[in-house]
């Protein structure tokens, strides 16, 4: 039984033959040839098939690509197709609950969503500072460990960690581009993050096997 995401990312799929594609690749600067077009992502590379519309990614130190899951596939359709003409980066970070038009429903990076990662990533900073790197990341003051991500097209995006202590629980926090709303909807910067703590994650489990 295909489900609802299945069902969303396969509409998208269909929905991104719609767009010129001659216009992304001038944009964005995209390696393009006749079967794909290939961008950078999140610290690693994805490419989506003229033809189709499928996209798939590699992971991080293994050679080759695997399908897409919906978060990645729905961020990437949202970049290339959604993303307004004149977007450009601001470079001032600011928080999640800054550029959310609706303050009081805007999730939180530690309302349930990533319990499981905070309690891997506790305490492991030599190994997170090598993740983080291994995904383009540029380490910076904040927290007890902070890395610049690349995202797309000089879109970052600014990942915080704070371990636990006596008082406080392992916390999590993401910081985007001021203007990140001009490359894609709010949702849609959610989903990026699930992709970015879905990459930290089983780069961290390879690592501790």
């Amino acid at each position: 039984m295909v489900s609802n995401y299945e069902k969303m990312k396969r509409q998208m799929q269909k929905e991104f033959l719609k767009y010129n594609q001659d216009d992304m690749i001038k944009r964005f600067n995209i390696d393009a040839n006749e079967r794909y077009l290939t961008v950078d992502f999140m610290g690693g590379i994805c490419r989506i098939g003229r033809k189709n519309g499928f996209v798939e990614c590699n992971d991080i130190d293994i050679e080759g690509f695997r399908e897409a899951d919906y978060n990645e596939a729905m961020t990437i359709y949202d970049l290339l197709c959604w993303s307004k003409p004149d977007a450009v980066p601001a470079g001032q970070f600011v928080n999640m609950q800054s550029i959310s038009k609706i303050h009081s429903t805007a999730p939180s990076a530690n309302s349930g969503f990533f319990n499981q990662e905070m309690k891997l990533l506790d305490h492991q900073d030599t190994l997170l500072r090598e993740v983080l790197e291994k995904l383009g990341g540029v380490i910076i003051d904040g927290g007890d460990l902070a890395a610049q991500i690349p995202v797309f097209c000089g879109l970052d995006l600014l990942f915080r960690f704070w371990n636990s202590d006596d008082e406080f629980a392992p916390e999590i926090q993401f910081f985007w581009d001021a203007n990140v709303l001009s490359f894609m909807h709010y949702e849609t910067v959610w989903f990026a993050n699930h992709v970015l703590i879905r990459r930290i994650r089983e780069m961290m489990e390879k690592q501790m096997s």
